[in-house]
């Protein structure tokens, strides 16, 4: 069961992401999708301000654990940009800098 969970939680923002392009006629594989815990949005602690926006979380089912990270641990969270010009990029420390408190 755990599998399957890991793999559907990695699956459903790709299907999500191409249900978006669609619905709005983009072409496929335009714009990208920023996690926290990634190069771009490294500091996990922001999913207080994801909170902090969506006051539905709590109908929604999820939390935050002492370390940032969501409950159900396949939840996740993404901002996703449509524009063509959208690419990759890094800003700050690391996620394993932020956890050896560099």
């Amino acid at each position: 069961l755990s599998a399957l969970l890991v793999s559907t939680s990695k699956q459903m923002p790709l299907i999500v992401n191409e249900l978006q392009r669609r619905e709005l006629s983009l072409e496929p594989k335009r714009g990208k999708r920023y996690s926290w815990g990634y190069p771009a949005c490294p500091d996990v602690a922001d999913h207080q301000k994801v909170f902090a926006l969506l006051p539905q979380v709590n109908e929604l089912g999820l939390e935050l654990s002492t370390a940032y990270q969501l409950i159900p641990e396949q939840s996740t969270a993404a901002i996703v940009v449509h524009h063509p010009a959208a690419k990759y990029y890094a800003v700050g420390v690391s996620r394993v800098e932020q956890l050896l408190g560099n």
